[in-house]
């Protein structure tokens, strides 16, 4: 009996979350809100489009999810719990996103997609270039120095 409970509310819950996808294909129909791995993907290129003000790419873009005003490429990367990301291609600029349960979201890193690529290891068995979060975040805080040396005016 205590089986067909746990069923029961497991079905009722993902019930819940596909119920959520439908509705979040209304509010947001130019992304697909599909499959479990794919919705926070889709969140995080949500964010990206309307904060950043990125232009989502068309499907069949392959390397690069939006671009920015001056015609940039941007690869986003939405991460919930991973230690790391993957990924494959190439773009000018990679966006990485992190994303809380209350779907709340900071940014671990938007810069230089090259720079990014340079400091990934190449894994066999997933084929694609993986790097740490906390390189990211290194990395972040050496381009945000390399920044405010370049321009000490600008520091607030």
């Amino acid at each position: 009996m205590k089986q067909l409970a746990r069923i029961s509310a497991a079905k009722h819950i993902l019930a819940s979350v596909f119920a959520s996808q439908r509705a979040l294909r209304e509010v947001a129909p130019e992304f697909r809100w599909s499959g479990l791995g794919n919705l926070l993907g889709d969140y995080g290129e949500l964010i990206a489009i309307e904060h950043y003000g990125l232009e989502k790419a068309g499907s069949g873009s392959g390397d690069f999810d939006a671009r920015t005003r001056d015609g940039r490429t941007v690869q986003i990367k939405t991460n919930f719990a991973a230690k790391q990301i993957g990924f494959r291609g190439t773009a000018d600029l990679l966006l990485v996103l992190s994303v809380k349960e209350d779907g709340s979201w900071t940014e671990i890193y938007f810069g230089s997609f090259a720079q990014v690529a340079e400091l990934a290891r190449f894994s066999r068995r997933d084929n694609k270039k993986m790097i740490a979060i906390t390189m990211l975040l290194e990395l972040k805080e050496a381009e945000t120095v390399a920044a405010a040396k370049a321009n000490p005016d600008s520091a607030g």
